[in-house]
């Protein structure tokens, strides 16, 4: 590691220690040896607690206005709706070790993190973990990485609660981690909302789900949050794009960008309107950047539906009449058209191209809620079967996998593909690495050759063939 992680403050509180249960077979081995893998990403020296970011929830009082610098840490009150996240599940987090095909690199963010977010921008909780290159805005090329609600210090009224943040990050070297250069900062020691929800009633928080540089101009589509349902469901009252022409530091909502979902369509705020088009299946977004296009895929809010796809040329990217959709055979104009790219539940996708590989690549969580990842030899597809790069068997409230851009299978033909992942109990976000040589082969179908079909199938889930081992989990200490 780059550095010696370091705790903030002692646990208020020590809570049961939240115990899966080992997958039977699974090699067991001593904390000391299971800590040796994982040098720099926990000091265990001090009590462990629990509990992660601001259990019990949901927050009392929340700050984030629609002004700057008037978000979480401010501790106003927002009413009527309380943002939250309202699947953390009470249970503590932990670090899971790993040997085998796919492994915890380390802890991104939060307690323990050798990036310091707690001291650094107020982190003590957050997710998600959207990837893409910065074009070279500012005269650095840097990986933007968009993170979603995000929780500070636990014992002040509001939790210093933000609707999402915004990291930076020069490090190319991802085998010891992933050092953040820096955030947009609202003041000493604390990130900023880079787009705080409004104070209106109806909308519960504001959530990144894809980013993409057009030239050195940067672009986050994002969901206005009416209200979360049940674990993984939730609904939205527009989808939209914001701007940055500062890289990163300031984003402007983009008008006439917005897709109504099934939510409050008198949400969508003046510097939006009119909305684009009324399109419950079109409410996240993943981006791909290809022959001067820029790809959309598109799914439902939550974590139950099927991708279709669209494209713009780079330079349209704000004119949604420029968009296409593809419907099976060609593109159309008509988004009612669109035809279904990948099958099943399709929860917050990412799409990249891999040299290693020599097609592109997708990685999503499925209705088994495993991270799986599937190829294509085009971005429409056709689509393959699914390699599960990380199972629900050894980390049952994991979701979210974004392809980091700078992995050495999507620059250029490494073996390594590395990828952030977050967590339910913990939190926080994960980078994660999967060794592609690893994988099964596959060989797109030739109608001229007669054998084994490899392209289509699910490969077998690496928690039952041993490709994977879960061999320990240390538990993060509360901040």
């Amino acid at each position: 590691m780059n550095s010696e992680p370091r705790l903030t403050g002692e646990p208020r509180r020590r809570r049961h220690i939240f115990d899966l249960g080992r997958r039977p077979g699974a090699r067991i081995v001593a904390t000391t040896t299971a800590t040796s893998l994982v040098v720099g990403l926990l000091t265990l020296a001090a009590p462990i607690a629990a509990a992660a970011p601001c259990d019990p929830w949901p927050p009392t009082a929340t700050g984030g206005g629609s002004g700057s610098g008037s978000s979480g840490s401010g501790g106003s009150p927002l009413a009527p709706s309380t943002p939250a996240t309202p699947w953390h599940n009470g249970e503590s987090g932990y670090i899971p070790v790993l040997e085998g095909r796919t492994t915890t690199v380390e802890l991104l963010t939060g307690p323990t993190s050798p990036n310091d977010t707690v001291e650094r921008f107020g982190i003590t909780g957050t997710d998600l973990g959207i990837l893409w290159e910065n074009g070279g805005a500012g005269g650095t090329d840097q990986v933007h990485m968009a993170l979603g609600d995000t929780m500070g210090d636990c014992s002040v009224d509001g939790d210093e609660w933000r609707s999402n943040i915004l990291f930076r990050s020069s490090d190319r070297d991802l085998a010891d981690g992933m050092r953040v250069d820096d955030a947009p900062m609202e003041g000493p020691g604390m990130a900023a909302s880079i787009l705080p929800r409004t104070d209106q009633p109806g909308e519960t928080t504001v959530i990144p789900t894809a980013g993409v540089a057009v030239g050195t101009t940067q672009y986050l589509r994002y969901m206005s949050v009416e209200a979360w349902g049940a674990p993984g469901e939730w609904t939205t009252n527009y989808s939209a794009l914001a701007r940055s022409t500062d890289n990163g530091d300031t984003w402007i909502p983009v008008g006439g960008t917005a897709r109504t979902g099934t939510g409050n369509r008198a949400l969508v705020p003046a510097e939006l309107a009119p909305a684009h088009s009324h399109h419950v299946a079109g409410q996240m977004s993943a981006f791909l950047k290809h022959d001067g296009h820029v790809y959309e895929y598109l799914t439902p809010s939550g974590r139950n539906g099927s991708a279709i796809l669209a494209r713009v040329p780079e330079a349209q990217i704000e004119d949604m009449d420029a968009y296409r959709y593809w419907d099976g055979t060609g593109w159309v104009t008509e988004q009612n058209e669109a035809e279904v790219v990948l099958d099943g539940r399709v929860s917050e996708l990412s799409v990249t191209w891999s040299p290693r590989l020599g097609r592109f690549i997708a990685l999503y969580t499925d209705e088994k809620n495993d991270v799986v990842m599937r190829q294509a030899p085009s971005p429409e597809g056709d689509w393959s079967g699914k390699d599960t790069l990380l199972s629900f068997e050894h980390l049952p409230t994991l979701y979210g996998a974004f392809a980091h851009p700078w992995s050495p299978a999507i620059e250029a033909n490494g073996d390594d593909l590395y990828f952030t992942l977050s967590t339910w109990d913990a939190y926080n976000v994960f980078l994660m690495k999967t060794d592609l040589r690893e994988l099964p082969a596959r060989s797109l179908p030739d109608p001229r050759m007669r054998g084994a079909d490899t392209w289509t199938p699910d490969s077998p889930d690496p928690a039952d063939t041993g490709e994977t081992v879960l061999v320990d989990r240390i538990p993060i200490p509360e901040a």
